[in-house]
């Protein structure tokens, strides 16, 4: 059976949150500004490494960040 995974996030209203603008937190990434935008409008699906560091970040859980939505 097949079946399409999609990464849901609320990374933008966690960040806004927490008062940090994109360019500062892509910078606490180690990423592009870009990369987060991508993230945020679920354009990208970041690796392992990327979500653990984001939710290091913000002080979270990874699943509290990011959730799978299957299609």
């Amino acid at each position: 059976m097949l079946y399409t995974v999609n990464i849901k996030t609320n990374l933008k209203d966690l960040r806004v949150k927490s008062e940090i603008n994109q360019s500062e937190f892509a910078r606490l990434c180690g990423v592009s500004r870009q990369t987060i935008h991508a993230i945020e409008t679920s354009k990208y699906t970041p690796s392992v490494e990327l979500a653990l560091r984001i939710a290091v970040i913000l002080n979270l859980a990874v699943e509290e960040i990011f959730s799978l939505n299957e299609v």
